[in-house]
Parts: structure tokens; C-alpha cells; sequence
């Protein structure tokens, strides 16, 4: 489960009473709504809306190669989209799944970097996901009524009881506060920072591969000779 933005605000609101969202969400003016809601959380954050909305894109494209290549590696395979940086959590049964989930991250364009933390272990039972679940949703919290920290800018997973983070930090101050947060929450054993500060330079994204030349037919091809030249063993 990935708790960040707007998803995570909408699951605070109905915590405190307010199931408005749910109710609004099964019409088209509450779709209109979520959509709405949606653009002005990612035009807040640090990452602005056009790479707010280019992560998101990437990282639903990304989901659906991990359904195409494994659908039990999909599922087990938890997946962060930040600024073009994709981190990879959770835990599979086979090294082959792993390194899968990796290269059907570095196909998707617009990708900058990919972080492996994927575990090759026996899978997390039901209790151990209700738990981690309901750890990432205390961490982020917490950071939600944390004044001094911009909440939005930050993505949070939790796996077997480790918080993992990504995201843009306003500064060295704010992200201490976010990891100390987290380490704060009952049950976390240890908190696995990726988060960059908006002062630190982001990774290139990488050029898209080369075109490969076009295949022309032989007799197309300067200095070839035609098909039927060739068969007769004529030489022009």
C-alpha cells in the first residue's frame, strides 16, 4: 500500500467523520470532485503537477507490466513514484520475480533512477499486511499534523514492520522530523530514508534508447543489386 497525497488526506477526512468522499465518489459531480481535488494536491507539491502527474502515469504503466510479466509479483511488489525515482519494496519467493520487477522499471520512459529493496523471502502472511498497512497510515498521520512538515511531499510504505520514504524534503530540519516521526510509531522496526531535499540536484532522465535503422529491401539499397539480378548470378 502506498499512502501519499491526496489518497492519504481523503482516508484522514472520513477518520474524523467525514465520509463526504465516499459518499460523492459514486456520482459524476463527485468524481469531478475527486479529480479536482486530486490536481490541486499534486500542483502543491514540491514536484509541481506536471511531474506530480507524469509519476502517476508512469507508475500505473508500470503496474500493468508487473500484471502482464507475474500476476503473484504484482501483488506482492510494492511500487513509489517520486520526481521519476521509482522505489521497489516488498518481498517475492523467487529471484526471478525480483529482477523482473526491476527491468519492467527501467522500461518505462521518463524513469531517472530505480531503488531495490525487494526482498527474496516466504510472502507476509494477512495479519503482517493489516499491520504494515495500518503502520504507514500512523506514520503519515503524524506527519499530517506536523506544521512544520510539508506532508504532501512525501510518500510513504511499510513492509514487514520498516517505513520506507521518498520524496522532496524542504530541507535537512523538516526530513528529521519526518524520519523521527516515523520511528516514533509503535511496532516500526527501522525506517529506510530515500527522500531527496529540493537543494540536492535530481538525476538526469535518461535519453530514450536509439532508433534502429530502418531495413530497406535489397534492391532499395545503394550499391545492392536487385533480387533477380542476384538469383541469376548477373553482376551489373
Amino acid at each position: 500500500m502506498r499512502v501519499a497525497g491526496f489518497l492519504s488526506a481523503s482516508w484522514v477526512l472520513v477518520l474524523s467523520g467525514m465520509p463526504v468522499l465516499i459518499l460523492a465518489g459514486c456520482s459524476p459531480i463527485g468524481t469531478a470532485i475527486g479529480a479536482a481535488a486530486f490536481t490541486a494536491d499534486l500542483a502543491t507539491q514540491e514536484r509541481g503537477l506536471y511531474q506530480g502527474l507524469d509519476d502517476h502515469r508512469m507508475w500505473i504503466a508500470i503496474n500493468g507490466r508487473f500484471v502482464a510479466a507475474d500476476l503473484e509479483m504484482a501483488q506482492q511488489v510494492h511500487l513509489q513514484v517520486q520526481e521519476g525515482r521509482v522505489l521497489l519494496s516488498g518481498v517475492v519467493q523467487k529471484q526471478e520475480q525480483r529482477l523482473a520487477a526491476v527491468k519492467a522499471a527501467w522500461e518505462e520512459p521518463g524513469v531517472r533512477e530505480v531503488i531495490n529493496t525487494i526482498r527474496v523471502a516466504r510472502g507476509r502472511d494477512l495479519g503482517q499486511i493489516t499491520q504494515d498497512e495500518y503502520l504507514a497510515r500512523r506514520v503519515w498521520l503524524k506527519l499530517f499534523v506536523d506544521r512544520g512538515v510539508r506532508a504532501n511531499n512525501y510518500s510513504i510504505e511499510c513492509i514487514d514492520n520498516v517505513v520506507y520514504l521518498i520524496g522532496v524534503g524542504q530541507d535537512q530540519t523538516e526530513l528529521q522530523r519526518v524520519v523521527d516521526h516515523a520511528r516514533d510509531v509503535p511496532y516500526v522496526r527501522s525506517v529506510e530514508n530515500y527522500v531527496r531535499l529540493k537543494t540536492d540536484p535530481l538525476l538526469p532522465e535518461p535519453p530514450p534508447p536509439a532508433k534502429a535503422p530502418e531495413i530497406l529491401p535489397a534492391e532499395a539499397q545503394p550499391g545492392l543489386i536487385g533480387g533477380a539480378q542476384a538469383s541469376n548470378g548477373q553482376l551489373p
